[in-house]
């Protein structure tokens, strides 16, 4: 008799996801002006179905790719905006820039920020001046945009704080002194205390330790 010899198993060529392939479909869902950096380093199975993309985070910054199945996979694509001169729309002018990490909760200072006119996003601030001393709701890093929804007025008067209470009309002016007994911005209503009466009242902070109750006008001009 004669052994059949069973053929040894061939192995099957290992097919990786084209990348750059991948690249152009999350630029497309990213939408216009906006380059997603898949890292070339990556070696990510061919995925036997479109990949899912969503977005992750806040911001729109960074889109989610997910291939489903047994041998799945998940990735996380950074997405820039193209600057001038790839055909970047610069309808706001520039944006605000953070060059220093801002922890969140933090308020920004001049030297957190500046201003770059090749840098364009959607609700982005366009001026340094309008982000100084607002507070974050997150933490900010180094060459991401600012946009107004991430940022907050810092409070002018807290709890506990002596402060002025102003009343008044044109061309008259009385202050009592009084305490906080909440944390407001300045033009945000906060309850204050008069120390002398101990009566308790809603005021509208009108600067750091100046509260002024409805009605106030200025003596100077007469605005309230």
């Amino acid at each position: 008799m004669f052994a059949v010899g069973v053929p040894a198993a061939v192995a099957q060529p290992v097919i990786f996801e084209n990348l750059d392939r991948l690249e152009a479909r999350i630029g497309d869902f990213a939408g216009p002006n906006r380059a997603p950096r898949v890292d070339r380093r990556l070696k990510l199975g061919a995925c036997a179905i479109r990949p899912e993309l969503i977005w992750y985070g806040t911001g729109q910054t960074t889109v989610l790719v997910r291939c489903g199945g047994p041998d799945g996979w998940q990735i996380y694509v950074p997405i820039d905006m193209k600057p001038a001169g790839q055909g970047a729309v610069q309808g706001g002018g520039g944006a605000v820039v953070v060059v220093r990490p801002v922890p969140r909760g933090g308020t920004i200072t001049a030297g957190d920020v500046d201003f770059r006119s090749d840098t364009y996003v959607p609700g982005g601030v366009t001026a340094v001046d309008q982000v100084v001393g607002k507070v974050v709701i997150r933490a900010l890093n180094p060459g991401e945009a600012v946009r107004a929804n991430m940022l907050i007025a810092a409070n002018a008067v807290k709890r506990g704080d002596p402060v002025q209470i102003k009343s008044g009309g044109t061309g008259i002016e009385v202050a009592v002194e009084g305490v906080a007994e909440q944390d407001a911005p300045v033009g945000g209503r906060v309850r204050v205390r008069n120390v002398a009466s101990g009566t308790r009242m809603q005021a509208i902070v009108i600067s750091p330790g100046i509260v002024a109750l409805p009605g106030y006008k200025n003596p100077e001009d007469g605005r309230e």
